[in-house]
């Protein structure tokens, strides 16, 4: 019994330091520095009244191409660790799918996902999110600017801090 206890409780101290996110990559921090950066500067000329908060120009196409490809990209470069951590937050992805503007489709182990890729997945709907209501419209007005835009910098963000919570020191 007492050696039953001791590796339950050594069991737990380990589980303790066992991180629900995969190894640090630079090439994501980059990346998502560089989309945090691009998205930044394309709301920014949204806002000012630029061809950005125009649907169908040229500087959206080329936003929501980038966006989406980064995305894709990262995605893609996540999945060979899928199912090894999976991040219980993964399931409320579903939820996002059952709204009518959402174009990304989950993959069907969406439950395996770790954390980082699930912060993609959730990153990605934003990105749904703000195309939609541009779409939609035809321009990107000031509320949406300021919701819309705002979230998907919030889930860029949130990408970004899962990342860094294996990021070594330097």
């Amino acid at each position: 019994m007492f050696c039953r206890s001791l590796f339950l409780a050594a069991l737990l101290l380990a589980s303790g330091c066992v991180s629900f996110v995969a190894p640090y990559d630079p090439t994501f921090d980059q990346s998502l520095n560089k989309l945090s950066e691009d998205t930044a500067t394309f709301l920014a000329a949204a806002s000012a009244g630029g061809p950005e908060r125009r649907y169908g120009s040229q500087e959206t196409v080329a936003y929501y191409a980038a966006t989406y490809n980064v995305l894709d990209r990262l995605i893609l470069r996540a999945k060979p660790l899928r199912g090894s951590k999976p991040c219980a937050s993964s399931a409320g992805l579903k939820t996002f799918t059952e709204l009518p503007y959402i174009t990304t489709v989950l993959p069907e182990d969406y439950e395996r996902l770790d954390c980082r890729e699930s912060q993609l997945y959730s990153t990605r709907f934003y990105v749904d999110a703000l195309n939609y209501a541009q779409k939609n419209d035809g321009v990107l007005n000031g509320s949406e600017i300021k919701y819309r835009g705002g979230t998907l910098q919030t889930a860029i963000m949130g990408t970004i801090q899962t990342l860094l919570e294996n990021k070594p020191e330097a």
